[in-house]
C-alpha cells in the first residue's frame, strides 16, 4: 500500500502517541493512542505501509554538523562520536550515533542513547509495528547555513540553526531562544509562532508565520523524511529478512534433484516390468514439479532441473546468483528490497528497490558488477514521497 505512517511519540512509551497515515498528497487518517501499547490497533495496517517512520522529540537526541566527513560510513560514524563526545552525558558506549550528508556537502550526527532507543523499538516491535526510519523531530527541518527555523509547539519549541538543531521545553525557550540564535550568528530566521521573537539583532531578516496546526506537522515532518539522519543504521540497521522471501527457491532446488531421483526409481521400477508402479512415481514428480514452476508446468522435469542445477558449465546458479546478491546488498546499507522474484529458466533475479538516493542505487549496481554480475534497470527510477524506487534484473555476466 503506498502510504507512510508517521508516529509521533512523548518522551517514553507510556506517553501518548499522535499516529498519521499519509498518502501521496494528504493524511489519509490520524489520531492519538493512550501510549505505545495502543499503537497494536493499526498494526496490520502499518505491515502493508510503504514506510513507517517514528520521530522522537529532540530533548532525546543531539545534532551536529561536520564541516568535511570522512567517505567511510564507519569513519564518518567515528569522527561524530568524537565531536559528541564532550557534549554527551554518557559515555559512546552508551550512546548511539547515525549519520547523513546535507546537501552542502557537510555531514549531520545524530546522537541518542542506546538505552532510550532501545525502549522505543522493544514497544513498538510489542506494539507490531517495526520502523524504516528512527530520527529527531527537529533534523526534520530544512538546514541552511546562516538561517534559523523555529516551530514552536503548546509545550516546546523545535527549530535548527544552520546545521545544528535544538529542542527547547516553555517557558525555558522565551529566555534563551533570542540568545542562542545570537550566538549561532543567523542571518535569517523563519519562525513560526503566535508571537515574533523580541530582542534579535536588527541586520537579521525575520520571516514571520503562523502556528503549525497538528496536520500541517504531520506533513511538515513528511517532507523532510529523506535529509534526516536516519537512527536505524549500525548495530540498528533493519534487516529485512530477503533471504527467507527466496527460501522456496532453495527448497525448489533440492525439489528438482528429488525429482531426478524419483526418475531414476521410476527407470528401476521399468526395467523391473513395473509399469504401473512407475506410471504412479513419473505422475507425482510431474505434479511436484509444476506446483514448484508454474512458469514451466509440462515441462520434461530431468531437463528442467539439470537447466537449473546445471547452469553455467555444471555451476550451481541460483545458490551462487543469490550469495553474490545477498553480499553485495550487506555493503550497500541505503538500499532496501521490496519485493524479489527469480526466474529459474533464465537464471535470472528481478529486484523491486528503493533507496533514498540515486547515488546509492549506483553504488549497488557498481557492486553487483565488480561480483561479475549484469545488473540491468527495468524501467525507469520513480521517486513517490522522497523515496526512490527502481528495479534491477540481476543474472550472471
Amino acid at each position: 500500500m503506498n502510504e507512510t505512517l508517521i508516529l509521533l511519540p512523548g518522551l517514553t512509551p507510556d506517553d501518548p502517541v499522535r499516529w498519521a497515515f499519509v498518502g501521496e498528497e494528504d493524511i489519509l487518517e490520524s489520531d492519538v493512542c493512550e501510549n505505545a501499547a495502543g499503537l497494536s490497533a493499526i498494526s496490520e495496517r502499518a505491515g502493508n505501509a510503504r514506510l513507517i517512520a517514528c520521530i522522537l522529540r529532540g530533548e532525546c537526541a543531539t545534532m551536529r554538523a561536520l564541516a568535511v566527513p570522512p567517505k567511510s560510513a564507519a569513519q564518518f560514524r567515528a569522527a561524530a562520536g568524537m565531536l559528541l563526545e564532550d557534549e554527551l552525558a554518557e559515555s559512546l558506549e552508551q550512546v548511539h550515533v547515525a549519520t547523513a550528508r546535507h546537501d552542502s556537502g557537510a555531514g549531520l550526527a545524530l546522537a541518542v542513547k542506546k538505552s532510550a532507543m532501545d525502549n522505543w523499538l522493544a514497544a513498538l516491535g510489542d506494539a507490531g509495528l517495526s520502523p524504516d526510519i528512527v530520527t529527531a523531530d527537529y533534523a526534520l527541518t530544512p538546514m541552511t547555513e546562516g538561517r534559523a527555523v523555529i516551530i514552536e509547539m503548546p509545550d516546546r519549541m523545535i527549530g535548527v540553526m544552520g546545521l545544528k538543531g535544538f529542542a527547547i521545553e516553555k517557558p525555558l525557550a522565551d529566555g534563551f531562544l533570542t540568545a542562542i540564535l545570537d550566538d549561532a550568528g543567523v542571518r535569517k530566521v523563519t519562525a513560526c509562532t503566535a508571537k515574533a521573537i523580541p530582542g534579535l539583532r536588527e541586520d537579521v531578516e525575520i520571516e514571520q508565520r503562523g502556528l503549525l496546526d497538528p496536520q500541517a506537522l504531520i506533513g511538515f515532518f513528511t517532507e523532510g523524511l529523506d535529509k534526516a539522519p536516519n537512527l536505524m543504521q549500525g548495530g540498528y540497521r533493519k534487516r529485512r529478512d530477503w533471504r527467507a522471501a527466496v527460501g522456496p527457491w532453495r527448497q525448489v532446488a533440492v525439489l528438482a534433484a528429488a525429482s531426478l531421483a524419483v526418475l531414476t526409481l521410476s527407470l528401476v521400477a521399468d526395467s523391473a516390468r513395473d509399469l504401473r508402479l512407475a506410471d504412479r512415481l513419473e505422475e507425482e514428480t510431474r505434479a511436484l514439479h509444476d506446483a514448484a514452476f508454474p512458469d514451466a508446468t509440462g515441462a520434461d522435469p530431468r531437463a528442467h532441473a539439470r537447466q537449473i542445477l546445471g547452469a553455467g558449465g555444471g555451476r550451481p546458479v541460483f545458490l551462487a546468483l543469490t550469495n553474490n546478491l545477498a553480499d553485495s546488498l550487506e555493503d550497500n546499507e541505503g538500499v532496501e528490497i521490496d519485493r524479489i522474484r527469480y526466474n529459474a529458466s533464465r537464471g535470472e533475479y528481478s529486484v523491486s528497490l528503493r533507496f533514498g538516493d540515486i547515488a546509492q542505487f549506483e553504488a549497488l549496481k557498481s557492486a553487483l558488477t565488480a561480483r561479475g554480475l549484469t545488473a540491468a534497470e527495468s524501467g525507469s527510477v520513480l521517486r513517490t514521497n522522497n523515496v526512490y524506487r527502481g528495479e534491477l534484473r540481476v543474472s550472471f555476466s
